[in-house]
């Protein structure tokens, strides 16, 4: 059996899990659902930043991808798993995180690079969930945009740690030049920060990877 397919049938396992775990602490242990779509957005999104170490083609993340998707639409529709869709705004942002997940996939097959998918992926993970926690904490006491759906604090909170997020995979991960890192890093962080601010309804999910995937692919040079 190819270990591919393995890694392919593991990842479904493990995504079951993940789901089972959210429900479970929401219903059984009173989690709210702030902390449940919390803990199912950054423990899914750091299963996905694996996907380039098992799978060596996109052509095997595609059905799992395709799976995850239906999954979470089916049971967006039906109003099932309140621990992931439940949400005092309308958002779709759980059904869709699998697309981006797949596309950036392919993107950096396609270049060759998988800079392309584990930056892109690991904003998505840590600075999204950390401009819904600076927010929902300290949103009230800063400007808010959108009839109170972005804040300051939010968008704050999302570019100070996009710029770590960053810098670590820039620098540490593909050790590009200090001036290089530092210049294109801070225009992915403020394109990406204005983009997760403009983007409503759970959208940013594509938004955000389409910009910083964008830039990445103008950058003069590209190091690689």
């Amino acid at each position: 059996m190819p270990s591919q397919f393995i890694a392919l049938l593991v990842f479904l396992l493990l995504l079951l899990i993940l789901i089972v775990t959210a429900e479970t602490l929401h219903r059984f242990y009173k989690t709210s659902t702030e902390q449940s779509r919390k803990f199912l957005h950054v423990s899914g999104g750091l299963m996905c930043l694996s996907f380039p170490t098992f799978f060596h083609s996109h052509w095997w993340l595609l059905p799992l991808a395709a799976i995850s998707f239906l999954l979470l639409l089916i049971t967006y529709k039906k109003k099932m798993l309140p621990s992931i869709h439940q949400t005092q705004r309308f958002s779709i942002g759980s059904v869709l995180f699998p697309l981006p997940v797949y596309f950036c996939f392919l993107t950096a097959e396609l270049l060759h690079n998988n800079l392309f998918f584990y930056l892109p992926v690991s904003l998505l993970t840590i600075s999204d969930t950390a401009a819904e926690t600076g927010g929902n904490k300290w949103g009230h006491l800063s400007k808010q945009f959108f009839n109170g759906q972005k804040t300051l604090a939010g968008s704050l909170s999302f570019f100070f740690t996009a710029i770590i997020v960053i810098s670590a995979w820039l620098y540490y991960g593909y050790h590009w030049p200090v001036a290089d890192m530092a210049i294109t890093g801070l225009i992915i962080a403020i394109a990406a920060t204005i983009t997760e601010l403009v983007t409503l309804h759970g959208w940013d999910n594509l938004s955000i990877p389409a910009v910083v995937v964008g830039i990445l692919l103008i950058h003069p040079g590209f190091p690689g």
